[in-house]
């Protein structure tokens, strides 16, 4: 008996594991590619997913499970909708630059008290073979920029504005969706969706006699391509740091987002 029930344990035990995440309520803040595939791991794993969107983006790529749309109305009314939806803990894998949601999100897990996990990818580091400048945020990018440059600003279309107040500069912007901005007569707009290659944006670059590049260090390869494209061309680099938040539990990859989640 003793011999049958040594070998019947692992089975009991994985059993418990499935049974303790069964209808387990993950709300996902989402957007990003890591979001998308985090979904389809939890549902596999068993848990109830939601993916939650900003809704600034018009054509979405759409995850597995359920999906829901828009702001929450702040920490309280994020903290209503766990209450409201059974929500047994948040993995947060918005964008490193959503900062916004990411407090938002801590905060009202924290008040609910409920799991919370940051999925964020790893950002980007200097090869050794480029010429790096790191600023702090987006105000500091724009005044650090010299007279007369020929920028290539890659950081989504909220921030592109600021820009616009340089009249000394000719700009090359290129987001997602279109600026809700009058373009200035030395500016340029591509609307694009990565990824992106090395070799078109070699080619963007030279055609456009960009001397430097503007973004966000928001890390991953799908946007990756442009670093090395300003690697080969010279092109310098102004990395708009990310921002930080203290407290809070990150991971890296989406395989560790499900040991901090109920049941894992």
């Amino acid at each position: 008996m003793r011999r049958c029930a040594l070998i019947l344990l692992p089975w009991i035990e994985k059993e418990k594991s499935l049974g303790a995440r069964d209808n387990k309520h993950i709300l996902i803040l989402g957007g990003t590619g890591e979001a998308r595939r985090l979904a389809p791991m939890l549902l596999d794993a068993g848990y109830r997913v939601t993916t939650s969107l900003a809704g600034v983006t018009r054509e979405p790529m759409v995850p597995r499970g359920d999906l829901r749309t828009g702001g929450f109305g702040g920490v309280e009314g994020l903290v209503d909708y766990i209450k409201s939806e059974n929500v047994a803990a948040i993995a947060d894998a918005t964008h490193p630059f959503a900062e916004q949601i990411t407090r938002q999100g801590f905060e009202a897990a924290k008040k609910a008290k409920i799991s919370y996990v940051r999925l964020e990818r790893r950002p980007w580091k200097p090869l050794g073979r480029e010429h790096w400048r790191m600023v702090a945020n987006v105000d500091e990018a724009v005044k650090a920029l010299r007279p007369d440059a020929r920028v290539f600003v890659t950081i989504g279309r909220r921030d592109l504005p600021k820009f616009a107040e340089r009249d000394d500069l000719s700009v090359l912007a290129r987001s997602i969706e279109p600026p809700e901005m009058e373009l200035p007569e030395n500016w340029k707009f591509i609307q694009g969706r990565p990824p992106f290659s090395v070799y078109d944006e070699i080619e963007l670059m030279r055609t456009h006699k960009i001397n430097m590049l503007v973004t966000k260090n928001s890390g991953g390869k799908a946007v990756s391509a442009k670093l090395q494209a300003a690697r080969e061309l010279g092109v310098s680099i102004m990395m708009i740091e990310r921002p930080e938040i203290e407290g809070i539990r990150k991971v890296r990859t989406v395989d560790q987002v499900l040991r901090f989640l109920p049941g894992a």
